[in-house]
């Protein structure tokens, strides 16, 4: 129960109820979230090579 689909803004698009099962259905127009996404720059300043130190139990990337 809960769930919801949300667009690449984060805004609710669809949201199911507690009570009820159901099936939830969204269209993105594909071309528009990606530029969403360019327009924010959140993956631009990534740095995936200091991820495994991150995600080590001991912070160390050996």
């Amino acid at each position: 129960g809960c769930s919801f689909i949300c667009d690449a803004t984060g805004a609710k698009v669809a949201e199911a109820n507690r009570t009820e099962e159901t099936v939830l259905l969204a269209s993105f127009d594909l071309e528009a979230q990606k530029l969403a996404r360019n327009f924010w720059g959140l993956f631009r300043d990534r740095r995936p090579e200091l991820y495994k130190p991150l995600i080590s139990l001991d912070g160390l990337d050996q």
